[in-house]
C-alpha cells in the first residue's frame, strides 16, 4: 500500500513540474498580467520592476500594488470571499504564485522564471506608455554624413 501512495504522489509531482516550464511560466504571466489590466489599468506604473520578486511577499506583484500578497488577493479580486457565484481565480494560473506540491528546488526555480517573467510583463508596458504618449521612439533619426564641403545636418524622420 505505501509503494502504491508514493508512486500516486510522484506521478502527482511530475504532473505538477510540467507546468514549471519558461513557456507555461510565460502563459500564466501573460493570463495574470491580462486580468490585472483589466481590473486595475496602469497597475504596472506602480510596480517596481528591479525590487520586483514574487518570492517575497511584500514585493511581489501583489505585494506592491497592495501592500501585501495576501492582501492583494482579496483587493485585486483573485479570491472572493463574498456569497457572489464568481468562482475565484488561481494565484498558481494566473502567475501570482508558485506551483504547490513539487520540491522546494522546483518551487524556487518557479518563482525565478515568474519573477523574469512579471518584470519583463511590467518592462513591456512601460515601453508601450512611452511610446503611446510620445516620451519615448521607436526610431532614433540619424545623422547625415557629409563631405568637407556639406554641412552634417540631421535628417528629418
Amino acid at each position: 500500500m505505501y509503494a502504491l501512495i508514493e508512486r500516486l504522489r510522484s506521478w502527482w509531482q511530475a504532473r505538477r513540474t510540467r507546468r514549471i516550464t519558461e513557456e507555461r511560466v510565460q502563459e500564466r504571466v501573460e493570463r495574470g498580467a491580462a486580468y490585472l489590466d483589466e481590473v486595475d489599468p496602469g497597475w504596472h506604473r506602480r510596480v517596481n520592476a528591479e525590487a520586483l520578486e514574487l518570492e517575497d511577499g511584500e514585493q511581489c506583484v501583489l505585494g506592491q500594488l497592495h501592500g501585501g500578497f495576501r492582501l492583494g488577493l482579496g483587493r485585486s479580486q483573485v479570491l472572493s470571499l463574498s456569497s457572489a457565484p464568481r468562482a475565484s481565480l488561481s494565484p498558481v494560473a494566473y502567475g501570482f504564485k508558485c506551483v504547490e506540491g513539487v520540491s522546494e528546488a522546483w518551487q524556487a526555480r518557479d518563482y525565478e522564471l515568474l519573477t523574469a517573467a512579471w518584470r519583463e510583463a511590467v518592462r513591456t508596458r512601460t515601453v508601450a506608455d512611452h511610446r503611446g504618449d510620445g516620451h519615448m521612439s521607436a526610431s532614433v533619426p540619424e545623422l547625415a554624413v557629409g563631405g568637407a564641403d556639406e554641412a552634417a545636418e540631421p535628417v528629418s524622420a
